[in-house]
């Protein structure tokens, strides 16, 4: 090769930029989290722990022990959870300083768990009311945890600004459900969400971007008596994510899949059906069990075993 060539000296400078190029890019991508492994699969479903399940510990604990069932990824909840035992009072909230979201992010990075789907309360919807900036925080707040979408029960007339701000940052939105006539002072009405069916209907009557979605609670639907797969077949494509529970025959306390009277194989089957592309949340809220530690690592094997 003539390396005196002034051809050849062109294209080996046009390399080193396309090199220098790659190069920056895939720094810039390891910094804005794009370097992230995909969601692990279990069961062919992406299975996620739920910080709710372990609400009278810490998020830590909730990152510990998610990642002790062997899940890589956790929904969380914007509504003050006490971070750690180190941290003392701190709390998990839109308002938590960048320090302490650093903190968060460093211990569930070494434990290999992502976050998911924040859910935010009444009471934030509250102080949010019409205010753009208000929910902003909470974006702003979910890009600092490394998250791309929210869950919670705002407003309908909340909902061309939560639009406007899913664009804007390409979030996503899950409208979750609470029992039919869930007292909800907030909403001024009559509780609007208590079959995730027919939000998913008044969605596409609205003609509302695909951003927005349900997430199913499978628990208080079936405490309300509604069928749950006939839901979850009515949900279709705007179903983004479960919290998926079973229930007990007789009492409402949250049992072990297989074991009370939600059909969880025949949602998992709808679901795959669906070819359902989100996450299945384990919130599971029979804290006083005396198994549950054993409850939630016989949810993940059920889930596991239908996909095999």
């Amino acid at each position: 090769m003539n390396t005196k060539n002034p051809i050849m000296k062109k294209l080996r400078a046009i390399r080193s930029i396309l090199f220098r190029v790659a190069a920056s890019a895939l720094l810039i991508g390891a910094a804005s989290g794009a370097d992230q492994p995909p969601l692990r699969e279990t069961g062919g479903f992406v299975v996620a722990g739920h910080a709710w399940t372990w609400n009278k510990g810490t998020l830590f604990d909730a990152i510990d022990q998610t990642a002790a069932l062997g899940l890589d990824s956790l929904e969380i909840f914007l509504m003050g959870m006490r971070i750690s035992a180190e941290t003392g009072d701190a709390l998990l909230d839109d308002a938590t300083p960048e320090g302490l979201i650093a903190r968060i992010r460093k211990h569930a990075k070494a434990k290999g768990v992502h976050f998911v789907a924040p859910y935010i309360g009444g009471k934030q919807w509250t102080r949010i009311g019409q205010d753009e900036a208000q929910l902003r925080r909470f974006f702003e707040q979910g890009k600092k945890l490394g998250v791309s979408g929210f869950t919670g029960e705002p407003m309908e007339s909340q909902w061309d600004m939560l639009e406007k701000l899913l664009k804007e940052f390409d979030f996503t939105f899950a409208i979750h459900n609470h029992a039919i006539g869930f007292e909800a002072d907030y909403f001024g009405a009559a509780y609007p969400y208590g079959n995730p069916g027919e939000t998913a209907k008044k969605l596409d009557a609205q003609r509302r971007d695909r951003r927005m979605g349900i997430c199913f609670d499978t628990g208080h639907a079936a405490r309300s008596g509604l069928d749950i797969v006939e839901v979850t077949r009515a949900c279709g494509n705007r179903l983004r994510s479960l919290h998926l529970k079973d229930v007990a025959r007789v009492q409402v306390n949250d049992v072990p899949f297989g074991t009370g009277r939600v059909d969880v194989a025949a949602v998992l089957t709808e679901l795959k059906r669906q070819g359902f592309q989100g996450h299945i949340g384990l919130e599971y809220e029979n804290f006083e069990s005396p198994t549950f530690a054993d409850d939630l690592r016989q949810m993940v094997r059920f889930v596991r075993e239908q996909g095999k």
